[in-house]
């Protein structure tokens, strides 16, 4: 069955707006025909269209199953800004492995200091269909990195990924996999300057290596995400 993201009012869910042009239009379900809906909430809603027209889908709640694909780590990835052909790429990786929060910030190697929020809610709808989740990844306001270093009091573990660390690997992080709340730090294109390098050590982090070869930020992003998946069962 198809997943349609919607509200639910009652027995029912209410697909409209772009949603409704996807579902009608470009899917072509028609009433009738039955529907997964997902309501940015923990659960998936098994229904059935009762109506359709130009302005709203309403789908007939048959079924309510809570969500298998839900995160169970409260995983926050602070990305700094990549070019705009990364960034989709990132917002989706970070989506399908299970990043309860993105938090995008302003690092001296970026190249722009604006985002398309708009853009990157469709990225984070449509990755969320595609990998199962009912619960949408929250995307924090635009921020610079002098604000970064007050947001890790709350944190079990903060991870950071230093192009310029030698040694120490994730696997040298005791009792990862206890925690709850995770940070991952993960920089750009041009990585961090080594004034934000310092920065950063001067905070209560965990400075680890990817490895001796120079990864892409999305290629970086995957993998610190999928190491600390594989570590943490989320």
């Amino acid at each position: 069955m198809r997943r349609f993201f919607g509200k639910k009012e009652g027995q029912f869910v209410i697909i409209d707006n772009d949603e409704l042009a996807h579902l009608s239009k470009v899917m072509r379900q028609k009433v009738g025909d039955k529907i997964i809906c997902i309501c940015d909430d923990e659960n998936e809603y098994y229904c059935q269209i009762e109506s359709l027209d130009k302005r709203i889908c309403k789908a007939k709640i048959e079924k309510i199953e809570k969500c298998s694909a839900l995160p169970n780590k409260d995983i926050t990835l602070f990305q700094a800004l990549p070019k705009k052909e990364y960034l989709d790429e990132i917002v989706a990786k970070a989506v399908e492995l299970g990043v309860s929060t993105l938090q995008l910030f302003i690092s001296d190697f970026s190249n722009s200091s604006r985002i398309n929020d708009e853009r990157i809610k469709s990225q984070i709808l449509s990755a969320s269909k595609q990998c199962g989740r009912s619960k949408l990844m929250i995307n924090l306001p635009l921020i610079k990195f002098s604000q970064l270093s007050k947001m890790f009091e709350n944190f079990d573990f903060v991870i950071f990924a230093n192009e310029k660390e030698k040694f120490k690997t994730i696997f040298d992080v005791k009792n990862i996999q206890n925690a709850t709340k995770i940070a991952v730090i993960v920089g750009n294109e041009g990585g961090f300057s080594e004034k934000e390098i310092q920065a950063i050590l001067k905070e209560r982090v965990h400075s680890i290596t990817l490895g001796t070869r120079i990864l892409r930020c999305t290629t970086a992003v995957t993998t610190i995400l999928a190491l600390i998946n594989a570590l943490t069962k989320n």
